[in-house]
């Protein structure tokens, strides 16, 4: 359900990214130039006036857009004007794990990673929870380029997978108003013996078998994906789309297993736009930047030389 205010900050968004005023998009469909200025949004004693759903027939053919085009306006973040890309969205991503210090960069004291091999840097994408503005901008994104990408109605749930893709799991089923369940690594041991945890129906209403969108924080190579794609499969659930906040994008074995297992990944961002604001605003020095643009080129290769 939208507010009042939603629905005409959609109908100005989608004003603006057809090139018109709020106005000239209603002359364009035919009606009355005045009928979407902002004088005539209330009443003279304050009352709320909405738009007609005739109205927004009429804008929506005019400018050859759908019903879920419009609704990915209304949930599209502010953008102080600007049109919403796939680019400004990776880039502000990114400046948002550089400003909560989620993204660490460091050459001279490389960290140690779960594998045992170095890096001169280092992601912490449950950090972010914490901050309340960066989560809501990064949340509001990532509902934002699902829209882009998926038909909300082929999506019936959305699973967190354990431990740090349960709170993006739940923040980005709260946005697209979908029911959420979380995936366990194994199932838990005892009870039920459940690896699935809330409830995924083993059909539809339709009678069809539920479609499920696999959240997590991050993607490194994709292993990790597996565990929780073959649970919900076994399941049966159907499992073609995961969406992660964060994505190495450096390691060719990541695009292997995603097409192995049938999925496509969304990212909101990944190091190289990192690396791309952190030169342009100078958050480190040009030795660091230089050695971590040397390892995304060729993370082994920086690996073998740095023990």
């Amino acid at each position: 359900m939208f507010t009042h205010a939603q629905i005409w900050i959609g109908l100005d968004r989608l004003a603006a990214s057809k090139g018109y005023s709020a106005s000239g998009l209603a002359q364009l469909a035919g009606l009355d130039p005045t009928s979407f200025n902002k004088s005539k949004r209330h009443s003279p004693d304050g009352k709320p006036r909405w738009p007609s759903t005739e109205s927004l027939s009429k804008v929506l053919a005019v400018t050859g857009s759908t019903m879920s085009d419009f609704i990915a306006l209304v949930d599209a973040p502010d953008t102080d004007g600007k049109k919403l890309t796939r680019k400004a969205v990776a880039l502000e991503a990114a400046a948002a794990l550089l400003s909560t210090q989620s993204v660490l960069f460091n050459a001279t004291e490389p960290f140690t990673l779960k594998s045992g091999k170095k890096s001169p840097v280092y992601i912490d994408c449950r950090r972010l929870i914490s901050f309340v503005a960066e989560r809501k901008m990064l949340m509001d994104h990532g509902a934002w380029l699902i829209r882009q990408n998926l038909d909300l109605a082929e999506i019936d749930s959305i699973a967190g997978g354990e431990t740090a893709g349960i709170p993006y799991g739940a923040f980005i089923a709260e946005r697209l108003e979908k029911p959420m369940v979380y995936v366990r690594k194994e199932p838990k041991g005892y009870g039920r013996m459940a690896q699935i945890e809330g409830v995924l129906p083993e059909q539809t209403e339709t009678g069809r078998a539920p479609r499920v969108l696999l959240v997590e924080d991050l993607q490194t190579d994709g292993g990790s994906k597996i565990t929780f794609v073959s649970a919900l499969r076994n399941a049966g659930a159907i499992v073609e789309h995961a969406f992660v906040v964060f994505h190495y994008g450096i390691f060719p074995q990541s695009e292997t297993n995603m097409r192995e297992m049938g999925i496509t990944l969304h990212a909101l961002t990944t190091w190289w736009e990192v690396l791309e604001v952190a030169k342009k605003g100078g958050h480190f020095d040009k030795a660091t930047l230089a050695s971590v643009e040397s390892f995304l080129n060729d993370p082994n290769g920086w690996q073998a030389r740095h023990g």
